[in-house]
């Protein structure tokens, strides 16, 4: 059944969006939570911008702000939005040294096109509880997460940005807005509360391209007894590092300010005691002749990443929407044969080791090796994950290669028996 509610925002006009039920529960459409953000948005505005002489603040960092207690739709229910930190988020979207450059304008816009044609997608209705809900013009994601996820984005808050204004080409994922939405009922009580975290798109130019997108979710781990790879595996999905039987070149300039850029964003990560992150790579096959990849090679700033201008090269097909302006890598890294495109970024970042990661490792150590869990602390989770991008990211060819696969180049040479399982990457 569909339930159609009436939002006021801060007293002006209202505004209508629609909730949607499935057999699982109550999941929450993009309309709900466009509202909410383009409610943040207006809100934040009435507040000292960026280019004023206050300085963001720690207080900026860490402030909870109630935008409408008062929503009553025909259900009998009722809205209550919270905004976190909402200064801090519009310094990081708006202001140029962090690399974002979005403007108040296009935000609102875009959430404003989201909500009028909602994008497919419902949060809640995954496996973890959480699912990905692309904006209108997919530059942005929406994603529903844990209350302890929460906190760690809001402790960790002003050394992110400290971070992303040191390095505004990393590579750790852009969060640009963090909301809390709660379902209150005519008593008073809260009886449904989701916390939703508004994200840049790593896979933004890639899932607009009408042409299949490989995509790798990467960790550096090692596969558990059972699960090593096979060339003949099926094609399709996401795959993981069980799957990996490449790896991925791209050019001697590139190389290193890839390589430099991803052991910052790995010390960050180690600083603040995060771990169970990856690498979410999607790669894009140009199909180009020689000369057109030689063509795109060229035109390939080294400085920026791929250009417009280099983008269009094998697009063919005309223009799509992208964001201009953005940090070096968003859109895309061209492999050294021009025959990818690499678009990329770390995810997942806000899982502190304590509490359950401790003890799940404590329980899975006896059954594995270090190098074959997660659940690790986050130095050597840091320095495993680090180490492998290292020998991912190629600019020479590799000489390896796995038995059975001669045209396979492997980054990972296993050595599997019924008692152990070593990989000369991890020692």
């Amino acid at each position: 059944s569909k339930a159609t509610v009436s939002v006021l925002y801060c007293g002006r006009m209202a505004c209508c969006f629609s909730l949607f039920y499935d057999a699982s529960g109550l999941t929450w459409g993009a309309e709900l939570i466009a509202s909410a953000i383009i409610n943040s948005a207006k809100a934040s505005q009435q507040q000292p911008g960026v280019n004023t002489d206050r300085p963001l603040s720690t207080e900026d960092c860490r402030v909870e702000v109630v935008l409408d207690d008062k929503l009553t739709p025909a259900s009998g229910s009722q809205f209550r939005i919270t905004d976190y930190s909402p200064r801090a988020f519009r310094y990081f979207r708006e202001d140029p040294r962090f690399g974002n450059n979005i403007s108040g304008e296009d935000w609102i816009k875009e959430w404003e096109e989201t909500k009028s044609k909602p994008q497919s997608g419902a949060l809640g209705s995954g496996k973890s509880g959480a699912t990905f809900i692309p904006s209108a013009n997919s530059y942005y994601l929406i994603k529903n997460i844990d209350k302890k996820e929460v906190g760690v984005q809001i402790d960790t808050l002003k050394q992110y940005l400290v971070h992303f204004e040191r390095f505004p080409n990393s590579l750790i994922m852009r969060h640009l807005n963090l909301l809390k939405i709660e379902e209150v009922n005519q008593n008073g009580s809260v009886v449904l509360t989701k916390y939703i975290l508004v994200s840049e798109n790593i896979n933004d130019v890639p899932s607009k391209l009408k042409i299949p997108i490989e995509c790798w979710d990467l960790k550096g781990r090692i596969p558990k007894p059972g699960k090593l790879p096979h060339p003949s595996r099926t094609v399709g999905g996401t795959k993981k590092d069980k799957d990996l039987l490449r790896d991925f070149r791209v050019s001697s300039s590139m190389h290193k300010g890839l390589i430099d850029q991803l052991e910052k964003d790995t010390e960050y990560l180690k600083s603040h005691n995060l771990m169970d992150y990856s690498l979410l790579l999607c790669i894009v096959k140009t199909n180009l002749s020689l000369e057109q990849r030689k063509k795109l090679v060229s035109s390939t700033d080294e400085n920026l990443g791929l250009t417009r201008e280099a983008l269009d090269t094998f697009l063919k097909s005309g223009s799509i929407a992208m964001r201009e302006n953005v940090q070096r890598y968003h859109n895309g890294v061209v492999s050294s044969d021009g025959t990818e495109v690499f678009f990329m970024g770390v995810i997942d970042a806000l899982t502190n080791y304590h509490g359950a990661k401790k003890l799940a490792n404590c329980c899975k150590q006896f059954a594995f090796f270090e190098s074959q869990l997660s659940t690790i602390p986050a130095e050597p989770y840091g320095d495993r994950f680090f180490k492998f991008m290292t020998f991912i990211f190629r600019h020479k060819p590799r000489k390896t290669t796995i038995v059975g696969a001669p045209n396979q180049v492997c980054p990972l040479e296993f050595k599997a028996s019924k008692h152990t399982l070593e990989c000369p990457l991890m020692g």
